[in-house]
C-alpha cells in the first residue's frame, strides 16, 4: 500500500506557475522521507524497493525532452515541445535559411528573419518563447526534485548490495534530470563566454518540493559548480549500477543511463570551459560507441531526390521510406544515447514523442515552400566534395510533385508541382513514414527521434582537446568522424586539429539538430561568422543571445533585484 500511494502522490502533484512557486507547496504525502526511507528503501524486500522506485523515477525520461501546454500556457501544439523551441533557437544563427524567401519562410519566421517586433529575450515579452524555456526548466527541475528527496543519500551509505544499486540508479537518474533544467538555464540566460564570474548571477538552487523562502541566486561560477558536481555523481552512480544501457530499441534508449549523464556532463563542461572534464567524460562516450551512422543511412541523397519526383500517370515511380533513415530509425542509428521510438499520435503532423521539428524540416512532407529548410551557401560550399554530407543537399531547384486528397463531394487526387529549392536539406528528407504509408502529402508523421547522438561526443571531445591545445588530440579524435563522413572510394578526410576545423565540422554534422548551432555560436562568442551565404533573404542584425530573467521568476524573489 505504501508504494502504491508513494506511486500516486509521484504522478499527481500539480506545478503551480513560477520556479520558485514549483517548490514552494504543501506536500500531500503522509508518509516522511524518514518513513519511505526506513519503512521501503531499508526495508530488504526488494522487490518493493524496486516497484517504489518505479513509481516515483520511471517518469524521468519524459522530462529530458518536455512535451506539455504549460510551455504555452495552455495551449497545445507543435510549441508544446522542447524540441521546437531548439529548433527556433538554431533559426536564431543562420545555418538554416528559414523558406527560399519571405514570402514563404513559415512558422519560423520571426526567428530567422531576428524581427524587431519579435522580443524572443526579454523577461515580460508577450510571446512563450522566452517563457517557455523558463518553465520547461522548471518542470525538469520540480519533477526531479519530487522524487530525488525521497531517496535520500543516507540512505544510499546505510543500504549494501542489490539495493544500493537500485537507490544509486534512480537517485542518479533524478540528478540527471535535476542537472539538465538548470543547465538550460543557465545556457539562456548567462553570458557562455564569462562562465568564471563570482559577480554575475547565475540561479537560486533548490533542494525541497516544500515551502521554501526565497533563496538568492548563486553566481554564475557557483551555478556551475553545482551543476557539475550533480552530474558527476549522477556519473559515479551509474558505474556503481547500471552503467551504459545499449541497444536500438525504446527500452534500452529511452532510459537515463551513464551515457546520458556523460554526454550532458561534457555538454555542461565546454558550457563552463572546463575541458579537462568535458574531456574524460566525451572519452567514456566515444570508448563505448565507436560505430558511425553509414553513408546509405544518413539522410536521403540528392540523387534519390530527383527519382523519387518522378511520376507515372497518378503515381509516384519511387519512393524513400524512413526506416532507412537513421534520423528516422533507430535501427540504422548505432549512435543514440537517448530518443524517443515512433509513438501516439496527437494530430496531424504533431506526435506525442516523435521527431515534431524534424517534421517541420522535411522538405517532401508537406505541399508548400515553407518545408524548405536550406543550408546556408557559404557553409555549403565549406563541405568537401568527398565528404556524403554535401550530397545529402539539394545541388539545384527539384520540382517535386505533392498531393491532396479533395474530399467534397467525390474523392480526387490533385496533384502540384512545387520546388525544392537549391540548397534545401535532405537531412531529415523521406516520402514514406515508418508504417509504409506514402507520404507525399500533409499526413501525420510517425518516427523515431535520436536525440542525442555519439557523433556530438566526438565534437565536445576535439572542441575539449583543441581549447586544451591539444591539437593532435583534436586531429585524431576528428579524423575518425571525417573518415566515418567519407564518400565510400574515396580517400578518407583528415583534420588539422585547429579549433576552426571543429566549428566548421559542428556546424556540418549537427545542422538544424538539438539546438547545438545557438549554444555553440554561445559559447564561442561568434556570431559574425554565420549568415555569409548569398541564399539568405535577410541579413539581420545579430541576435542577442543572452536573454533576461522571466519576471515569473523574479516576483516574489527580493534577491533578484
Amino acid at each position: 500500500m505504501k508504494a502504491n500511494k508513494i506511486f500516486s502522490i509521484a504522478v499527481a502533484l500539480g506545478l503551480l506557475v513560477s520556479c520558485g512557486d514549483r517548490l514552494e507547496v504543501t506536500n500531500p504525502n503522509k508518509f516522511t522521507v524518514e518513513d519511505i526511507n526506513e519503512n521501503i528503501f531499508l526495508s530488504g524486500d526488494e522487490s518493493k524497493i524496486k516497484l517504489a522506485l518505479e513509481g516515483m523515477a520511471n517518469t524521468m525520461p519524459t522530462q529530458m525532452m518536455v512535451y506539455d501546454t504549460k510551455l504555452t500556457k495552455g495551449y497545445g501544439n507543435r510549441w508544446s515541445a522542447d524540441a521546437t523551441h531548439q529548433l527556433a533557437h538554431d533559426m536564431l544563427i543562420g545555418d538554416i535559411v528559414s523558406g527560399p524567401d519571405a514570402g514563404h519562410a513559415g512558422v519560423f519566421s520571426n526567428w530567422y528573419s531576428v524581427a524587431n517586433d519579435f522580443p524572443y529575450y526579454r523577461y515580460n515579452a508577450d510571446v512563450v518563447a522566452n517563457y517557455a524555456n523558463y518553465i520547461s526548466a522548471c518542470i525538469k527541475i520540480s519533477n526531479a526534485i519530487k522524487v530525488m528527496q525521497n531517496i535520500s543519500v543516507e540512505t544510499i551509505e546505510k543500504s549494501s548490495g542489490t539495493t544500493q544499486a537500485m537507490l544509486k540508479d534512480y537517485r542518479a537518474r533524478c540528478l540527471v534530470v535535476y542537472a539538465l533544467g538548470y543547465m538550460e538555464l543557465m545556457e539562456i540566460y548567462t553570458d557562455l563566454t564569462a562562465p568564471d564570474s563570482e559577480t554575475a548571477k547565475g540561479w537560486p538552487i533548490y533542494e525541497s518540493y516544500a515551502y521554501n523562502t526565497p533563496v538568492a541566486p548563486l553566481s554564475v561560477k557557483e551555478t556551475w559548480d553545482r551543476i557539475i558536481n550533480d552530474l558527476q555523481t549522477a556519473v559515479k552512480y551509474f558505474k556503481e549500477s547500471i552503467g551504459f544501457t545499449k541497444g536500438d530499441t525504446e527500452s534500452a534508449l529511452y532510459d537515463i543511463d551513464l551515457g546520458v549523464a556523460q554526454f550532458l556532463l561534457a555538454r555542461a563542461a565546454l558550457d563552463c570551459h572546463r575541458w579537462d572534464i568535458a574531456v574524460t567524460a566525451a572519452n567514456d562516450i566515444v570508448s563505448n560507441y565507436p560505430t558511425f551512422i553509414s553513408e546509405a543511412n544518413w539522410g536521403m541523397s540528392k540523387e534519390k531526390l530527383a527519382s523519387v519526383a518522378k511520376m507515372s500517370g497518378t503515381s509516384f515511380t519511387d519512393g524513400f521510406n524512413s526506416d532507412d533513415n537513421a534520423f528516422f530509425n533507430f535501427k540504422v542509428n548505432p549512435e543514440v544515447l537517448f530518443g524517443w521510438e515512433a509513438s501516439e499520435s496527437v494530430g496531424a503532423n504533431v506526435t506525442r514523442k516523435s521527431a515534431i521539428p524534424f517534421v517541420l524540416q522535411n522538405p517532401l512532407l508537406n505541399g508548400n515552400m515553407q518545408s524548405a529548410w536550406q543550408i546556408d551557401a557559404d557553409l555549403y560550399n565549406k563541405i568537401s566534395d568527398d565528404d556524403f554530407r554535401k550530397d545529402r543537399i539539394a545541388s539545384e531547384d527539384v520540382v517535386y510533385p505533392f498531393y491532396t486528397v479533395n474530399t467534397v463531394g467525390a474523392d480526387t487526387t490533385f496533384h502540384a508541382g512545387i520546388v525544392v529549392p537549391k540548397y534545401t536539406n535532405l537531412k531529415y528528407a523521406a516520402t514514406e513514414s515508418r508504417d509504409g504509408k506514402t507520404i507525399h502529402d500533409n499526413s501525420t508523421w510517425l518516427t523515431d527521434f535520436p536525440y542525442y547522438r555519439s557523433s556530438a561526443a566526438y565534437l565536445m571531445l576535439a572542441e575539449a582537446y583543441a581549447q586544451q591545445g591539444n591539437t593532435s588530440g583534436a586531429k585524431a579524435t576528428l579524423d575518425k568522424l571525417l573518415a566515418a563522413r567519407t564518400k565510400e572510394g574515396k580517400t578518407p578526410m583528415t583534420s588539422n586539429g585547429s579549433l576552426e576545423d571543429v566549428k566548421l565540422q559542428w556546424r556540418i554534422e549537427f545542422w538544424g539538430e538539438g539546438s547545438w548551432s545557438f549554444l555553440n555560436a554561445k559559447r564561442w562568442g561568434d556570431i559574425a561568422s554565420y549568415r555569409k551565404g548569398s541564399n539568405h533573404w535577410t541579413k539581420s542584425a545579430n541576435p542577442t543571445l543572452i536573454w533576461e530573467v522571466p519576471e515569473e521568476e523574479t516576483i516574489g524573489n527580493p534577491y533578484w533585484n
